[in-house]
C-alpha cells in the first residue's frame, strides 16, 4: 500500500523557466531554495497564508 499523499502537478516550461532564473540569480536564492519543488510549495503556502487560510503541519 502507498502511503506517501504527495501530488504531482503539472508546471508551465515558462514559470519553470522563470523559477530557475530566480533561483540562480545569486547563492542566497539558490541556498533558500535547494529546488523547484522546494520554491514552489513555499509560494503556494505563503499565497494560502495571505488568503487567510490555516495551514496545519501534519
Amino acid at each position: 500500500m502507498v502511503t506517501n499523499k504527495e501530488t504531482t502537478v503539472k508546471v508551465s516550461r515558462w514559470l519553470v523557466e522563470e523559477i530557475d532564473k530566480y533561483v540562480n540569480k545569486n547563492m542566497k536564492n539558490a541556498s533558500d531554495f535547494p529546488s523547484k519543488r522546494n520554491f514552489v510549495d513555499r509560494a503556494i503556502m505563503l499565497l494560502l497564508e495571505e488568503k487567510g487560510v490555516k495551514l496545519d503541519e501534519k
